[in-house]
């Protein structure tokens, strides 16, 4: 999940994200906790804390290429004005259907238009099954009329889905008998976009990273400066599952390829080794291309880094 305030509770979904926990040395017990998502209401939501998120507006199930109305929670003020607004809705459906491929909105089977005020996140996502076959996005209707911030955070909040799923985790291996990375969600699988970031940047530095975790902000600060190099955004330091949202979206809005062969560069031209994702790449940077100019705009695509709290950290305890 992508914050928008300082360090508070970050939810996803951004991210999830992103976003949104465990060392790739089998010897090493220091991990991160499994993600959690606030199920307690803020502005909005039905009081419900075992079916609603914080701000809940409308709840929506994903059929096909619709989205299908689930349910209106009882909101008031604004809140009720964003809820009457479908058309709005619709249009942010839409943008998820640019930047998501048909083969990937099968894994989502619930959407939610919610009010991010409360806990300052602008898109989250979060596992609907515990086999991580089905998910749930919500994006924040008051930030959403910053299309660019708008479809930064969709990138983003994607970018958990295409890395935390069941082809890239497997839910069934616990944290004690993960050989691998443990996501939270469950062990990331040896070929999974995920562990080979990781693993192959994150090793040599995990006991720092864990003592940042555990000192707070201002450590995770020292942590990002002493290591900024690595990261695409201070965002992406808050913890592996963040950064690799954070690179994915920077790989899809950034017009050129790594640039130079810092640690950060390195991820980029991780994504860029997978053919698959440069074929993604190119479905939504195309189809964002045409939302411009229905726009009157020269590009839909934010500058990469350039989302409003890029320089900030989320919560190193959640990936997404």
């Amino acid at each position: 999940m992508r914050k928008l305030k300082n360090l508070t509770l970050l939810a996803i979904s951004f991210a999830s994200l992103i976003a949104f926990n465990s060392c790739s040395d089998d010897s090493n017990n220091d991990t991160v906790p499994q993600s959690t998502v606030d199920t307690t209401n803020g502005t909005g939501g039905n009081g419900n804390a075992e079916t609603t998120e914080k701000g809940s507006i409308t709840l929506y199930r994903i059929e096909g290429e619709n989205i299908v109305k689930v349910e209106d929670y009882k909101v008031t003020g604004q809140d009720l004005e964003y809820q009457k607004d479908t058309q709005k809705h619709q249009e942010i459906w839409s943008l998820v259907k640019k930047v998501v491929p048909t083969e990937y909105r099968t894994k989502m089977s619930e959407f939610l238009i919610y009010n991010g005020t409360a806990d300052g996140t602008a898109g989250f996502v979060i596992e609907k099954n515990s086999d991580l076959t089905k998910w749930k996005m919500g994006i924040a209707i008051n930030y959403s009329d910053d299309k660019q911030e708008l479809i930064y955070t969709i990138i983003h909040e994607f970018g958990h889905i295409l890395t935390l799923n069941n082809e890239q985790v497997d839910p069934s291996i616990n944290e004690s008998s993960c050989a691998n990375y443990f996501t939270g969600e469950g062990c990331a699988k040896s070929n999974s976009y995920i562990y080979k970031l990781q693993s192959q940047f994150w090793g040599d530095i995990w006991s720092q990273f864990i003592t940042a975790q555990k000192g707070g902000e201002s450590e995770l600060q020292k942590f990002y400066t002493n290591n900024s190099t690595r990261f695409v955004t201070q965002y992406a330091a808050t913890n592996p599952g963040e950064d690799i949202a954070e690179v994915f979206a920077t790989f899809v809005t950034r017009n050129t390829g790594a640039n130079g062969n810092s640690i950060a560069e390195q991820k980029i031209q991780l994504m860029y080794n997978h053919p698959e994702l440069v074929t993604l790449r190119n479905y939504i940077r195309k189809n964002l291309s045409y939302t411009a100019r229905s726009l009157g705009v020269s590009t839909a695509l934010p500058a990469p880094g350039s989302w409003k709290k890029a320089n900030s950290f989320g919560n190193p305890t959640k990936s997404h």
